[in-house]
């Protein structure tokens, strides 16, 4: 319906029983004309004229906007998630570039050197030596050896992605623990993102954050 929402509304009774006091709720359809009221927002609601069988109240005031920073917090942090991952991506990228700029840069210069049986100077011989020591490569070298560094380079990049692959699992596990343990992740939100209530997260928003505090903590277990 619209211009609806549902209002929760808290009691505070003495019960004489048990002497103490209980807290009661209760949720109401509550007529919301302007449209400005957005969940996790605390209001004051008055009694209105009958608008439906089942609605009754309409919203008076806004004492406190929380439902409005949390929207607010909410579209933050899904800027931000999608900032750092275009930063990491880019930088994975140009890592990649630098890496395979390199690779060509050593295998034109074999090619040239191993062509070139004379007039070789001794800073091709240094850069020569400093290529067999970068990757690795002892004994003799020959043409058939830029084929090894070519495999070489496809081995790192296969070592590279069931690293990656474990890293992902091991995040995955972490997060999966920490968003079934409600007292440590609520502790970890308030302590590190100052969140005055993360019980009143969206779900989306919390694992957002738990993943980001777990990829800045990667040495902690859960």
């Amino acid at each position: 319906m619209m211009k609806t929402v549902k209002v929760r509304v808290e009691s505070k009774v003495f019960n004489n029983k048990i002497n103490k006091y209980l807290f009661y709720r209760k949720d109401y359809l509550v007529h919301d004309e302007g449209e400005v009221s957005r969940e996790g927002d605390l209001v004051r609601i008055e009694a209105t004229r009958p608008l439906s069988k089942r609605k009754f109240f309409s919203i008076a005031e806004i004492l406190r906007n929380k439902g409005q920073q949390f929207a607010a917090f909410e579209r933050e942090a899904k800027v931000q998630v999608a900032n750092e991952e275009n930063v990491k991506t880019e930088a994975f990228l140009q890592k990649r570039n630098q890496s395979d700029s390199t690779l060509l840069k050593d295998v034109l210069f074999l090619q040239k050197y191993f062509a070139n049986n004379k007039d070789k100077t001794k800073e091709d011989e240094q850069t020569f030596l400093q290529i067999k020591e970068k990757y690795g490569i002892s004994g003799d070298m020959t043409q058939d050896s830029i084929k090894t560094l070519l495999q070489l380079d496809i081995a790192g990049l296969q070592n590279k992605l069931d690293s990656t692959r474990e890293v992902l699992g091991n995040l995955k596990q972490q997060l999966d623990n920490l968003m079934n343990d409600d007292i440590k992740a609520n502790d970890i939100l308030s302590k590190n993102f100052s969140i005055e209530n993360p019980s009143e997260l969206k779900k989306n928003i919390k694992k957002n954050l738990l993943r980001k505090y777990i990829l800045k903590n990667p040495e902690l277990v859960f």
